[in-house]
C-alpha cells in the first residue's frame, strides 16, 4: 500500500451539513405572514363582516387556534393588515418632506405627486391590488368609524398634506383645501377601477398603464386644486349672503 493510498483511506469523511430543524419558533414568522396575506385577500374580496377567522385560517393553511394565538380577535387582525402597509404612508410623507419650497411654481404638483405616485407604484404589485380593494371597502363602509382605521392611520397623513397645500396656496380658503383633499382622495380611489377605460377609449387607453395614468392623475388633481376659490372670493360671497 502506498503512502498516498494510506492517506486517502484514513482521511475522515466530512459529514454533510444538517438542515436546521424547523421548530415552532422558526415556523411562526412564516405562519404569521401566511395568515396576514390570506386575511388581506379575504378582507379585500369579502369585506370585514363577510370574512371569519376560520375562513382566514383555512385560506392560510393553519388551524384556527394559530390565528387566535397570533392576533386574538378579527378586529386586531384587520388592523394588523393595515399596519403591514405603514411603509406606504412613510413613503408618501417622505416625498412630501422633499417639497422644501412651498412657493415654488411646481409646489402643488410635487405635493400631489407625493400623494399619488407611491400608491401607483404599490398598485403595480400583486399585493397592492388587494390592498387597494381593501382601502376602497373600508372607506365606503358605513361602520368604518367603529374600527378607527381611517382615523388612526389615514387622518394624520391627511392633515400633513392639507397643511402642505395651505402653505403652497395661502390665498385659497382653508375650508376649500380640506374639501379639495377629500376630492383628491376620490380621484385616487377611482383610478383603481380602470378596466372600463379600454372600452370607453376604444382600446386607446390600457388598464394598468400606471406611468401614464399616474401622470394624468397628478395633472388632473393639481389643476383642480389650483382652480378653487381664494379667500377673498369666499369672503365676498359670504358677505353678499349676509
Amino acid at each position: 500500500m502506498t503512502t498516498a493510498d494510506s492517506t486517502t483511506r484514513s482521511a475522515p469523511r466530512r459529514a454533510k451539513p444538517r438542515k436546521a430543524a424547523t421548530t415552532p419558533e422558526t415556523a411562526e414568522p412564516t405562519r404569521r405572514a401566511r395568515i396576514l396575506q390570506a386575511a388581506e385577500r379575504l378582507f379585500a374580496l369579502e369585506g370585514f363582516h363577510g370574512t371569519s377567522m376560520r375562513n382566514i385560517a383555512d385560506a392560510a393553511g393553519v388551524g384556527l387556534s394559530i390565528v387566535v394565538y397570533h392576533f386574538e380577535t378579527k378586529q386586531n387582525l384587520y388592523r394588523k393588515v393595515f399596519e403591514e402597509h405603514l411603509g406606504l404612508f412613510e413613503a408618501r410623507l417622505a416625498a412630501l418632506a422633499e417639497v422644501a419650497d412651498p412657493t415654488a411654481p411646481d409646489a402643488v404638483e410635487r405635493i400631489v405627486e407625493a400623494f399619488v405616485m407611491p400608491v401607483m407604484r404599490l398598485q403595480g404589485t400583486a399585493e397592492g391590488q388587494y390592498y387597494s380593494m381593501l382601502t376602497v371597502r373600508e372607506a365606503s363602509d358605513p361602520q368604518e368609524r367603529s374600527r378607527g382605521i381611517l382615523r388612526d392611520y389615514y387622518d394624520p397623513m391627511a392633515r400633513e398634506f392639507i397643511a402642505a397645500l395651505q402653505r403652497a396656496l395661502p390665498d385659497k380658503s382653508p375650508d376649500y383645501l380640506h374639501w379639495a383633499y377629500l376630492f383628491a382622495v376620490g380621484a385616487l380611489v377611482m383610478n383603481f377601477f380602470d378596466e372600463r377605460m379600454e372600452r370607453l377609449s376604444e382600446h386607446r387607453c390600457k388598464p394598468g398603464d400606471l406611468p401614464t395614468k399616474g401622470r394624468y392623475l397628478v395633472q388632473f388633481i393639481a389643476a383642480g386644486i389650483r382652480g378653487g376659490p381664494d379667500v377673498g372670493a369666499t369672503a365676498k360671497r359670504t358677505s353678499q349672503k349676509d
